[in-house]
């Protein structure tokens, strides 16, 4: 092809479109990934990815929340605090992330009375949150508390040989049944958390968001039932979990909605097969269609549990229904469980599945009945997924549906584990063959040209 003027010129005209173009389509790209970034996670467990209920608690915020972390510029943690606070910008572009160095800028430091390096202070409006420890968890629970506004109170009955909220017990000043764990796990979620006896109250107090009878050994007074059983005709939320030892003392106000807590011991044979007791029935089966359960995938175990009984609602103004059911192929034991051998006597006991939990509601009255009160006692509570679904249902009876989730998982090492014989295979090879056949091949091409 003969290259004259208007060829040349037409060549650098294509060239110079063809540019234009591709700078455009550059600079679309760029402003793409800055407007709408999109980002993968390939480690185990989804360490880099924020769990369900940090994505609600961030996204609750539709005019934005302010984060901003006291930490030094060049401070060890600065990148991984960092890392974190991106991680809501991200499912929510409304957070607006600042950083300050105490040591640089002291006066801000004095003034929003930061003491510790890493301290992150949430702002939404006139509202915001302080946080010591910048953890997924910490920054979650902070949204949460934030988004609340108000402060609620849950309260724990007592005076009837309940699990203690404190840490109080044998020599070593740990009760493996109280309620310690629970405690700091409600308080994490902004919770107001006190105890409360119905024999000193006249009435159960107007500012009680949930209240909750965990596992008595002696029954209410008389006095305290009629408290409690008023309480919930007004539209009260109570929680009431009593185990095959408990004496609530309150099967009249239960069977008034149904319930009937049964004799025995649940017992799942299903268990041992998987390493632990038949009496620790284990729930890995949800209803979809309750805000308390949907969603839940991580089992469910039930130290030493009891059983229930629902019967439907005769007209239809209380929506009942069986939360969770247990040992399938199990069932509930009437007789003593100190033999050493138990077998299923269909004359006495009751075939599985068995019910062990139920939740009732009616208009504002909301209502929870668990055979089992060991599942959030500081011994199991931490186990599967049990603090999930203790703080479920207490945030369905406090109506905080909207922060029903699995809490955020705490990340685990999985590390690299390799046979004795792998690690050494990996040493010889690395650290000393590969070096020395290299410093051979070396030497030996240095000798060749010497000789030349």
């Amino acid at each position: 092809m003969k290259m004259d003027r208007a060829t040349r010129l037409n060549l650098r005209s294509q060239n110079f479109v063809l540019g234009v173009i591709l700078t455009v389509l550059l600079a679309l790209a760029a402003y793409a990934s800055h407007r709408y970034p999109v980002r993968w996670d390939w480690t185990r467990g989804g360490l880099h990815t924020l769990a369900e209920q940090s994505l609600k608690a961030v996204k609750s915020f539709p005019d934005g929340v302010t984060m901003t972390a006291y930490i030094q510029e060049r401070g060890d943690r600065r990148q991984q605090i960092q890392d974190l606070l991106e991680k809501y910008q991200v499912a929510n572009p409304g957070v607006t992330l600042r950083y300050v160095d105490p040591d640089l800028d002291p006066a801000a430091a004095r003034q929003a009375e930061v003491a510790v390096y890493g301290t992150v202070i949430l702002r939404a409006g006139e509202k915001t949150e302080k946080i010591t420890e910048a953890t997924e968890e910490a920054v979650t629970n902070g949204l949460i508390r934030l988004a609340k506004g108000s402060t609620k109170t849950i309260r724990f009955i007592s005076g009837h040989g309940e699990h203690p909220l404190d840490a109080t017990g044998d020599a070593s000043g740990k009760d493996r049944f109280a309620y310690v764990q629970a405690k700091a796990l409600l308080k994490g979620e902004g919770y107001q958390v006190e105890s409360l006896n119905l024999a000193e109250q006249d009435k159960v107090p107007d500012n009680t968001s949930v209240l909750i009878l965990a596992g008595p050994r002696k029954p209410l007074l008389e006095i305290e039932t009629q408290r409690l059983t008023q309480w919930m005709e007004t539209g009260g939320r109570l929680l009431v979990m009593v185990g095959p030892g408990s004496k609530a003392g309150i099967d009249g106000l239960l069977k008034s909605h149904g319930i009937t807590v049964l004799k025995g011991v649940t017992l799942d044979p299903t268990a041992q097969m998987i390493g632990g007791s038949a009496a620790t029935p284990l729930i890995s089966r949800y209803p979809s269609d309750h805000a308390i359960t949907k969603g839940m995938s991580a089992a469910t175990i039930f130290p030493d549990t009891g059983g229930l009984e629902l019967d439907p609602s005769p007209d239809g103004k209380e929506q009942r229904m069986a939360l969770l059911e247990g040992a399938a192929r199990g069932w509930l034991e009437t007789g003593a469980l100190t033999s050493g051998s138990v077998e299923f006597n269909p004359d006495q006991d009751r075939k599985g599945p068995i019910l062990i939990g139920t939740a009732i509601q009616a208009d504002k009255k909301r209502l929870v009945v668990m055979a089992n009160s060991n599942f959030a006692a500081d011994a199991y509570v931490g186990a599967l997924g049990n603090a999930d679904l203790f703080l479920n249902i207490t945030r369905w009876l406090a109506e905080d549906e909207d922060f029903i989730a699995i809490k955020p998982k705490e990340i685990q090492d999985s590390g690299l584990n390799l046979p004795a014989g792998s690690a050494m295979l990996l040493f010889w090879g690395l650290v000393v063959i590969i070096p020395v056949a290299l410093l051979a091949m070396g030497g030996a091409i240095w000798y060749q040209r010497r000789r030349r």
